[in-house]
């Protein structure tokens, strides 16, 4: 099964808060999979792929 990386695991990783973690889900198409309301979740592979596309855009 791949890893499941939590978006609290992302504050941490990227030094961000929540506020921007849903930015980036609203406008840079950061996918996260919503188990429930207090539990979001993305993909290692989801992830890799949106760090690279962010790095072509700029």
């Amino acid at each position: 099964m791949e890893e499941r990386i939590s978006k609290k695991r992302l504050m941490k990783l990227y030094g961000v808060n929540r506020n921007t973690i849903e930015d980036w889900r609203r406008t840079k198409g950061l996918k996260m999979i919503e188990v429930s309301t207090h539990s979001k979740y993305i993909t290692e592979k989801d992830l890799i792929e949106w760090e690279n596309s962010q790095k072509e855009d700029s």
